[in-house]
């Protein structure tokens, strides 16, 4: 009998994360998961989710705690955002949120490095492109060269993160989320560029066995394409978790 691989997800408390540990429990994965939080740790510890309460900022301690784990896998769904992306907290959201990108994945890849970790998947988004495109899809430009200043600096967090993680030497897996929607996001469809947490999360899961790369993992419509996510990692935007 083949056994799955041990899974270490980062920001397992989060509307993302955490269906993605109801989905890997569901497939019988052995899970670990890390939050900041006391109490959100026992959620974690009610779906059968072994909790790491740690920062990602301190490096040490999470270097120790991934050696010490030596998962697999390793997946990034940190963010720090308020709930329902709430106007009034974005602006220093922003600023934390960059923080993440920048230094939380440069501890998790570091981390990472220190083990024979046979994949590593990150949560990126799908909304910093340059506005002037029709059609976006993953060779879609990047939006920093834009006068706006709240664009290009989203964008330019994008593309460092994304720019460590394929410098990094390992194998990985880069998903660029479309705009959330679903239970835990406070935040109903969007007209273009929506994806629901359910599918979102699948995605992370289909990508532990399958693609190598940067993938859109959003709902098609007549500017943004999925096309390849189906192909490559048998992505279903109409994916929804059941008991």
């Amino acid at each position: 009998m083949i056994q799955n691989p041990k899974i270490f997800v980062a920001g397992a408390t989060g509307a993302i994360g955490f269906k993605l540990c109801l989905i890997l429990k569901q497939h019988h994965y052995q899970v670990f998961g890390s939050t900041r939080s006391y109490s959100k740790a026992q959620y974690l510890e009610a779906i059968g989710v072994h909790s790491i309460i740690m920062d990602v900022f301190h490096q040490e301690l999470l270097i120790e705690h991934i050696r010490h784990i030596s998962p697999e896998i390793i997946i990034h769904q940190l963010t720090d955002l308020p709930y329902a992306l709430a106007p009034e907290l974005m602006q220093e959201a922003r600023v934390r949120n960059a923080h993440i990108r920048d230094i939380g994945t440069k501890n998790l890849l570091l981390a990472a490095q220190k083990i024979e970790c046979k994949k590593f998947i990150a949560q990126s988004i799908a909304f910093a492109y340059a506005p002037e495109q029709i059609y976006l899809n993953e060779e879609s430009a990047l939006s920093i060269n834009s006068e706006h200043e709240i664009l290009r600096k989203n964008a330019e967090s994008i593309q460092n993160m994304e720019t460590q993680i394929t410098n990094s030497g390992l194998n990985h897996a880069i998903l660029r989320y479309g705009k959330f929607y679903g239970a835990a996001t406070g935040c109903q469809p969007s007209e273009y560029g929506k994806i629901h947490v359910d599918a979102a999360a699948y995605a992370a899961f289909l990508a532990i066995h399958s693609g190598h790369g940067i993938y859109q993992i959003v709902e098609n419509d007549k500017f943004y394409c999925n096309e390849k996510a189906q192909r490559e990692l048998n992505f279903d935007e109409h994916y929804r978790w059941k008991f």
